[in-house]
């Protein structure tokens, strides 16, 4: 074994958060994994979905992004053990950037299931200087709630991979093009005429997931290792599932579609949503998974 091999297997040593090691060693977090990272992405494509689908005025849009960011409040509160919890949350809205996503998404929330329920019941829509106050609004609420999972992340020191400033643009755009891809089921029509917004913004994606990995890995030795995970027990899920089914194939599909707009179909927008929102899920909780903090006596 040469000393390089030798210096990355000392590297890649790591303990689990909840075990009990008297060594010094790299911790890799347990508290976040799977259903935080679920929680991100229905946070994330719910209110672009509704938000889009508010524009053009389609109601079953807007109901499947409301029940997309509702759920994941439910995620959030089985995530905290008790409800009560909650109050602990919202106490520190000062400083917390959870704390603000906890009072803002429900405003989103009971905002968006009211311009449903108005137009599902009694098929009132908002006109005028109304529905530009509400555009605003949820444009506003949609913009804070896209950057909140990755600004949460940044405000966890202990570690190193999780600080980068380029983590809420990742999953900003990983969120803005799960929704758009899903918006795309909906509404084929109104996607036609913006064919290259999505491999645009898939592009932007591709290119920033890539500068944070090479951005960390010189941040520190703790961030390193994490990059080291990823490459060593995460490579096939993270650049396989979620990179290049989850980023690439939507792009080269977008591409596609915008050359040959005939291609378009319902089966190939669902297609799509369907590799866009499960690569985004993947690549989330790959970054959650490989989370450790620093060496501990």
């Amino acid at each position: 074994m040469t000393k390089n091999e030798q210096r990355l297997q000392i590297v890649t040593q790591t303990i689990r958060q909840d075990s009990v090691n008297f060594s010094v060693n790299y911790k890799v977090q347990t508290t976040w994994g799977f259903q935080e990272a679920l929680t991100f992405v229905l946070e994330g494509f719910g209110p672009t979905l509704f938000f889009l689908s508010f524009l053009v005025g389609h109601i079953g849009g807007m109901f499947v992004g409301v029940l997309a960011l509702g759920a994941s409040g439910f995620l959030l509160l089985m995530h905290l053990g008790n409800p009560k919890n909650m109050v602990y949350v919202l106490a520190n809205i000062r400083h917390s950037w959870m704390s603000r996503g906890a009072a803002l998404i429900p405003v989103f929330i009971g905002l968006g299931f009211i311009v449903v329920a108005a137009k599902w019941m009694f098929g009132v829509s908002p006109e005028g200087v109304w529905k530009t106050f509400l555009i605003i609004l949820f444009l506003l609420l949609m913009i804070f709630i896209l950057l909140k999972s990755g600004l949460v992340m940044t405000t966890f020191p202990a570690i190193a991979f999780w600080n980068g400033s380029l983590l809420p643009m990742v999953f900003a755009l990983s969120s803005l093009t799960s929704g758009i891809a899903v918006f795309a089921v909906f509404d084929q029509e109104i996607i036609a005429d913006f064919f290259w917004l999505q491999p645009a913004l898939l592009a932007f994606l591709l290119l920033a997931v890539a500068i944070y990995l090479v951005t960390m890995k010189e941040v520190g030795r703790t961030a390193k290792v994490s990059v080291t995970l990823i490459r060593e027990r995460h490579f096939a899920s993270f650049y396989g599932g979620g990179v290049a089914i989850g980023i690439v194939l939507p792009l080269a599909l977008g591409i596609y579609i915008a050359l040959v707009p005939s291609a378009a179909s319902l089966g190939l927008w669902s297609f799509i949503a369907i590799t866009r929102v499960a690569g985004d899920i993947i690549i989330r909780d790959t970054i959650l998974k490989v989370g450790v903090f620093d060496k501990v006596l």
